[in-house]
Parts: C-alpha cells; structure tokens; sequence
C-alpha cells in the first residue's frame, strides 16, 4: 500500500500545468453550461462559410484554401504532410460515396484534387515570373 501512494505523491509532484489543459477545460464548462450557445456559434460558423463559398464560387473557395494550406507547409512542413495524406484519403472516401449516384447528380460535390490544382497554379507563377523577366530585359 506504501507504494501505491509513494507513486501516486511522485506522479502528483510531477506535474505540469499547461494552459492548454485550462482552454479545455474551458470549453467543457462552456458545452456543459451553455450549450446552446456552442450550437449558435456552430451555426453562425456554418453560415458564414457557406457565405464565404457562394460569394467565392468553387475555384476561389479551393484558391483560397490552396493559399491556407501553402502558408501553413511553409510553417510546419511534417504536420502539412500528414494533413495533406488525411485529408487526401478523406477525399477518396468521399469520391467513393458520391460514385453510388447516378452521374450527373452530384457533379458540384466532388472535392478538387488539391494537389493538381497547387501544382497549376505554381506553374501559373513560374510562366508569369517568365514573362515579367522578359518584360525588364527588354526594357534594359
């Protein structure tokens, strides 16, 4: 029994508060306490990214997350990647469920393939970087 209580004082001294620990906690009381609360901001959260894609259209909402994404591979590189595998095997789980409609039905809810698209648009900058050197050699 002396050792129980020995591991259980070690483990107690051992301890290190981290903020994150108070964030969370945090939270739970705001779910246990307020829950419609959590449910209006979940609902204002949707709306407003709903707004943002129809305002956007298809191809700016993926540009833009095209942009949040190189940002964030800039930042943290290893954690981009398995972000990007994640999210990748999300999209083929997705495709596979949309295939059991009949074609045609569900065109619009196909998730872009985010990599040909940041791949287009780098190869966009180059051609552009291309003819704006272009441009100051002929100028020179």
């Amino acid at each position: 029994m002396g050792r129980l209580s020995d591991r259980m004082r070690a483990s107690l001294a051992s301890y290190r508060f981290r903020p994150w620990y108070a964030v969370l906690a945090g939270f739970a009381l705001l779910i246990v306490f307020r829950p419609w609360l959590m449910l209006g901001v979940a609902f204002v959260g949707l709306f407003m990214g709903i707004g943002v894609y129809l305002i956007l259209g298809y191809d700016g909402f993926w540009r833009g997350v095209i942009r949040g994404s190189r940002w964030y591979a800039r930042r943290n590189p290893l954690r981009a990647k398995i972000i990007h595998q994640r999210l990748d095997g999300f999209a083929m789980r997705w495709d596979a469920v949309l295939d059991r409609f009949p074609e045609g039905t569900v065109d619009g809810l196909y998730l872009p393939d985010v990599s040909e698209l940041a791949t287009a648009d780098a190869r966009h900058d180059q051609a552009m970087e291309r003819r704006l050197a272009r441009l100051r050699e002929n100028e020179a």
